[in-house]
């Protein structure tokens, strides 16, 4: 860390004076080391956590004094956060799909885009006639895409997979924070192993990262969050293809599968899918910023 950059976080730990004061202090710690643009933002976000109030009530509070207590949690929040540690693993949640998810370097943080598997898989249900539909979700990792279709649908059977120990211990966590533990299953397997029902509708957020690309990740992402989680193989697909491979023999008739990609890798994706499952339907979706995001399979058996 830069020595401007201590000196600032030191000033907030042994000066602690109005809430204004230390949050000045904390956006120019931020600025210096991240860059202005969204230190005022992530400064105010880890403020109002450290005082377990909103934003809106933080920014009515600016004149208010702080406790030196405060002060030093805050500091320590913002020398995390100048080290381009995640602000979701230093406050330890993150929304996704309107719920609140704890998070932590065990998991991948859920992110936005990834809310278009829950969208399409939701939308699929509609076309499953059998009152108890089977949706697994692989590499569940926090719970998120599981837990948000558990959360909006009561009529399917819902199991979740992940070959961390680590990860399925969070996703639990998750389960039980969100009061959904008797509406999901979670199991430590390695992508469908073991599943012995027919699969209806099977989504996926595994790692797609091509390998030669890691070096140019973000340091959020390359330093503080699983290399399992994101790392697959020379061109990104390797995890993917071998779900892909293992389908067939897992999925029920009239079936979908629901696959999160990388932006540049749709007409991979739509090639290696083709190429495997030659009876599918694939389809590339899009996200809101019209880049590919979510690979549809609708799977026929004969």
């Amino acid at each position: 860390m830069q020595p401007d950059t201590c000196y600032l976080i030191l000033v907030l730990i042994t000066r602690p004076d109005s809430i204004q004061e230390v949050l000045v202090s904390a956006v120019r710690a931020l600025g210096a080391r991240n860059g202005y643009a969204s230190a005022r933002l992530e400064a105010e976000i880890l403020l109002a956590h450290t005082l377990k109030i909103s934003r809106a009530l933080l920014l009515a509070k600016l004149g208010e004094p702080i406790s030196d207590k405060d002060a030093a949690q805050f500091a320590g929040m913002v020398a995390r956060r100048a080290q381009r540690e995640p602000i979701a693993y230093i406050i330890g949640h993150q929304e996704f799909y309107g719920l609140d998810f704890y998070v932590d370097r065990r998991v991948l943080i859920p992110r936005p885009e990834t809310e278009h598997v829950v969208e399409l898989a939701l939308n699929a249900l509609k076309n499953i006639p059998h009152p108890e539909p089977a949706l697994v979700d692989v590499g569940t990792g926090s719970g998120a895409i599981a837990l948000a279709l558990a959360h909006n649908t009561a009529r399917a059977k819902i199991i979740a997979t992940d070959i961390s120990p680590d990860a399925l211990a969070v996703a639990q966590l998750n389960a039980a924070r969100l009061n959904l533990r008797e509406r999901v299953e979670f199991r430590k397997t390695d992508l469908l192993d073991g599943i012995e029902i027919p699969i209806d509708i099977l989504t996926a957020n595994l790692p797609y990262i091509p390998l030669e690309r890691q070096a140019q990740l973000p340091r959020e992402i390359r330093q503080y969050e699983p290399r399992i989680a994101t790392i697959a193989g020379l061109d990104g697909l390797s995890v993917i293809g071998r779900l892909l491979k293992q389908a067939p023999q897992y999925m029920a008739r009239a079936s979908f599968i629901f696959l999160e990609i990388s932006e540049e890798q749709g007409d991979a994706a739509r090639e290696l899918a083709q190429a495997l499952l030659p009876r599918a339907e694939v389809e590339i979706h899009r996200d809101l910023e019209g880049l590919d995001r979510v690979v549809e399979i609708q799977f026929i058996h004969e």
